[in-house]
């Protein structure tokens, strides 16, 4: 997106230089793409065995790339100094150090735990959300790398409405929402519904942790009598799900079917009714992006990411009351799109909004606003 707005250099990891350079030959905006390779010691990469351990490397990282966007500074004239990864606010970013003006993000990171439904989450999954949430409240204050992140930055971009309003109240006003989904037009074209005959079919795709909120898919799939449930990933808890699905008496109506190439998920969001994705604290979520292009209407809760990633086709559904309240919604939801999509009042350009060129215009124009750069600073120079 940001090579369509002109030239872009990019710092990165010498373990992606050989996916990159692959991927490149086919990309419209190469020619507007200059990467550069920086890593750290061999010595030190043992440290990324765990997230803990990621973490701290990612950070050392940071202070090489650094001084590389210094060198290349010194020899040329960027318009603006940009933070994309990772995708976390309370992180904070050395990029801020770079030179100005600073763009950071989008970013997500700030949802907080779903409180009422903690219980359902299992002996591992509630435990992890209230140290989440610990981490965030002493981060927002304590983290002095991201307190000079929002103090250097000229804009930053959010992912959601809860990542906007985390933010200290003096950051607000330079804080806009734009989350990173998007969707290349040769993909709104190749997304064709599927005929199929079968009962009607609820999807899920991602990770299954705790907090994906499956427990709610299976939950609602008991008040959907005939209806399958399909679940493309896998994950940590994925045996007690399993074991849930069992309890509830669906296990027959669930179809487990572990990780799958992109292409396979697409090409099942296009066999299926709904996108049925509950998660509970979502920043984004590409995969809403996908199902959207696919013509496949997605019902979500209504926090996070995803409300702001589902048009008009989609649904987002309250998330007062209990786990039977909330799941009622959802299956109630569900029947409802399911019936739009068999009017054939959902189709797959109604994700234009979230295409390729339409989001590159949106950011251009955000930044126009935003950083008061005259018309001219958004075409061929540099990022």
């Amino acid at each position: 997106m940001l090579a369509r707005l002109g030239e872009t250099w990019v710092i990165t990891r010498r373990d992606y230089e050989q996916s990159i350079e692959e991927a490149l030959a086919s990309l419209p905006e190469r020619e507007n793409l200059r990467f550069i390779y920086v890593e750290l010691p061999t010595k030190l990469r043992s440290w990324q065995r765990d997230l803990r351990g990621l973490r701290l490397y990612y950070a050392l990282w940071q202070v090489a790339a650094l001084r590389e966007a210094r060198r290349l500074r010194r020899r040329m004239d960027f318009d603006v100094v940009w933070h994309l990864t990772w995708a976390t606010a309370w992180y904070g970013s050395f990029a801020a150090l770079a030179g100005s003006p600073f763009v950071y993000g989008p970013v997500g990171g700030c949802v907080g735990p779903l409180w009422r439904v903690l219980t359902h989450l299992g002996w591992k999954g509630a435990p992890f959300e209230l140290i989440r949430a610990g981490v965030l409240s002493l981060n927002r204050y304590v983290n002095p790398l991201a307190r000079l992140s929002w103090r250097r930055a000229d804009l930053i971009l959010a992912q959601n409405t809860e990542t906007r309003d985390w933010f200290p109240r003096t950051c607000r006003s330079k804080t806009k929402l734009f989350p990173n989904a998007v969707i290349r037009e040769e993909f709104l074209h190749e997304s064709d519904r599927l005929d199929h005959a079968g009962p009607p079919t609820a999807l899920f795709a991602g990770r299954l942790e705790p907090w994906k909120g499956v427990f709610l898919c299976l939950h609602a799939l008991r008040l959907l009598p005939g209806w399958r449930l399909v679940i493309c990933g896998a994950g940590n808890d994925e045996l007690r799900m399993r074991r849930l699905a069992r309890g509830l008496g669906v296990e027959l109506r669930v179809e487990w079917l572990g990780w799958l190439p992109q292409e396979e998920v697409v090409r099942r969001m296009r066999d299926a009714d709904v996108f049925l994705f509950p998660s509970l604290r979502e920043e984004a979520g590409a995969v809403i992006a996908e199902a959207r292009a696919a013509g496949l209407p997605v019902v979500c809760l209504a926090r996070g990411g995803p409300p702001l990633l589902i048009g008009p086709a989609g649904q987002s559904v309250s998330v007062s009351g209990d786990t039977r309240a909330i799941a009622a919604r959802l299956a109630e939801a569900s029947l409802f799109a399911m019936e739009r999509r068999s009017r054939g009042e959902i189709e797959a350009t109604d994700a234009d909004d979230l295409a390729l060129t339409n989001r590159a215009e949106a950011l251009r124009e955000l930044l126009r606003n935003s950083l008061q750069l005259p018309g001219d600073s958004l075409g061929p120079r540099r990022r």
